[in-house]
Order: C-alpha cells, then sequence, then structure tokens
C-alpha cells in the first residue's frame, strides 16, 4: 500500500459512495495513493497509469489496475463510466473531452494540478504542463462547479511556498 497520504483537496471533497456498486477512476495514479484511499472509502476503483511496476497490483487484486500511456491519442477505458474521477499533478489537455465523457450524469470530478507561475519553485515549470490561470473553471464552466481554488501551497511547518496549484470540484449536470 502507498504510504504517501492522499492529497488534502480530494479528502476534503471526495463524496461518500452512495452504493456498493459506484465506480471512481484514478487517473494518472502513480503510486496508488488515492486509489487505495477511495477503495477504503468503499468506492468500486479503477486506477490507471503508464507505469504501475512500483505498486505491487496482484496484492489489491480489489481495484481494477490499468497500465497504458495515456498521451497517445487513443483513451484507454472505451466507453466505461465512473461516478468520481480524481485527477492530481497531471495534465494532459487532450483527456478533458475524455474526461467529460467518462463521468456519470451527476458525477463529481476533482481535479488538482500545477499552474502558471510553479515555474518559479520547481517542476513542472513547461507551460505545457502548468494551467493558466482559471483553466479548469473555463473547461468545466458549463457543469455545476462546486469548490475551486488556485493558490501556493505552503508548506505547513516553515510556511514556504512549495509551488502553485489549480484546484476544482464540478459536477456533471444530470441530462436525463
Amino acid at each position: 500500500m502507498s504510504s504517501q497520504l492522499p492529497a488534502d483537496w480530494i479528502i476534503q471533497h471526495a463524496p461518500a459512495p452512495t452504493n456498493d456498486r459506484n465506480r471512481a477512476l484514478d487517473l494518472a495514479c502513480g503510486k496508488g495513493r488515492h486509489s487505495f484511499w477511495l477503495r477504503n472509502q468503499g468506492w468500486q476503483v479503477t486506477a490507471i497509469d503508464r507505469d504501475l511496476s512500483h505498486i505491487e497490483t496482484q496484492h489489491h487484486p480489489d481495484i481494477t489496475w490499468m497500465q497504458a500511456d495515456l498521451e497517445t491519442g487513443q483513451w484507454p477505458l472505451e466507453n466505461q463510466k465512473f461516478d468520481l474521477i480524481v485527477v492530481v499533478n497531471y495534465l494532459h489537455r487532450p483527456l478533458f473531452d475524455d474526461l467529460r465523457a467518462a463521468l456519470n450524469p451527476g458525477g463529481t470530478l476533482i481535479y488538482e494540478t500545477f499552474m502558471v507561475g510553479n515555474e518559479l519553485y520547481g517542476r513542472p515549470r513547461s507551460p505545457e504542463f502548468l494551467l493558466q490561470i482559471d483553466e479548469l473553471r473555463n473547461v468545466f464552466s458549463d457543469w455545476i462547479n462546486i469548490a475551486f481554488r488556485q493558490s501556493p501551497v505552503l508548506d505547513e511547518k516553515t510556511k514556504a511556498v512549495l509551488g502553485v496549484k489549480q484546484s476544482i470540484v464540478t459536477q456533471n449536470p444530470d441530462r436525463d
């Protein structure tokens, strides 16, 4: 199991599953910290990343693990639908439409990653991997935005700036 704690933004904003069939997607799951946490909250979790070699996936069969390169232009999840999608510290703009299509009506997207200004404090520095001001709010402006922030991330002890992030919690409007 991952030793890292999930991001505070995820803990604060992830809804509880309403039944044992609710599905969550951890996109670009890294070492699985959000996957494990979501599973422990009662979600059926699918976790996808281009490299799962650092996770002992066979010891966690209650999570659906998928190893796939998300940047090939081919959405690897086909027509799968989710009630919750979590994306942390990852940005590949061409996936925005795939995320929209993969989220069930009424489902929640929680997205948190680096934005412009972060280049002053560390990686990523390339504009390709940094959100522009208000970018997530603009991309999902037709959805129900529940929470949004863009601000420096501070070290709890020293109060030093560690980076600059943008975060959103947004809901796919129910169109049924």
